[in-house]
């Protein structure tokens, strides 16, 4: 019977290996049809009808991130400027450090200058009831008298006294002994100082250049 079927199918073209594969499929009771035959509910795995709870991704969050503000001064030496470094963490520490190592090619291109000897991070700790910084020079400002002292003073104290880091003003210390910080009037009040202090130097405008993160300070 099944040879014969395939006899005639062959007449109408169609390929006896197939046709005998359906065939035997029929005659051994297995339904033809492609369209899905739904299950009961009660032939259905327990397991089965659980909806699994639904998953999230959250993206992790970097704590205290946002653009750090670095201040050099202008060309003139007459005002500060602030430049940006978006950095995965900001802190006092951190600006200090971008501070301290230096001027960039971009800086230079930009003619900016700093009053501050290329060094170590200076070591740094805030008081967070008080928001005073305290600043612990090495000796390379050993060097530093008049003006230039008093403009990389200034250099540190706008740093590290940016908005977000709650520093109000700043104490300075020199191989471990509290310092006066030197003002233009030439005295060297051992208290507290703040941007106020600085104030002749204080930026013209709010102008600012964007500078790459990296190891130490960072390139725009």
């Amino acid at each position: 019977m099944i040879a014969a079927a395939i006899s005639r199918l062959r007449r109408l073209g169609v390929p006896a290996l197939a046709l005998g594969a359906g065939l035997l499929a029929g005659a051994c009771g297995i339904p033809l049809s492609n369209a899905a035959q739904p299950l009961a509910r009660s032939q259905v795995p327990p397991g089965l009808l659980v909806k699994p709870p639904p998953t999230t991704t959250t993206a992790p969050e970097t704590p205290n991130a946002r653009p750090i503000g670095v201040y050099f001064l202008n060309s003139t030496l007459t005002r500060l400027v602030k430049t940006t470094a978006d950095e995965p963490t900001a802190s006092p520490a951190e600006a200090l450090g971008l501070l301290t190592y230096g001027l960039t090619a971009a800086d230079n291109n930009l003619g900016y200058q700093t009053a501050l000897v290329p060094q170590a991070t200076p070591s740094v700790k805030v008081d967070n009831r008080t928001g005073v910084a305290t600043v612990a020079l090495d000796n390379s400002t050993e060097a530093l008298f008049g003006s230039p002292l008093y403009d990389a003073l200034a250099q540190i104290v706008y740093t590290i006294t940016d908005p977000g880091f709650g520093v109000h003003s700043v104490v300075f210390t020199y191989l471990g002994t509290r310092v006066g910080a030197y003002l233009p009037n030439g005295t060297f009040p051992l208290r507290p100082v703040t941007r106020a202090d600085y104030a002749q130097l204080a930026p013209a405008t709010t102008t600012s250049t964007t500078v790459r993160a990296a190891p130490g300070r960072t390139a725009g």
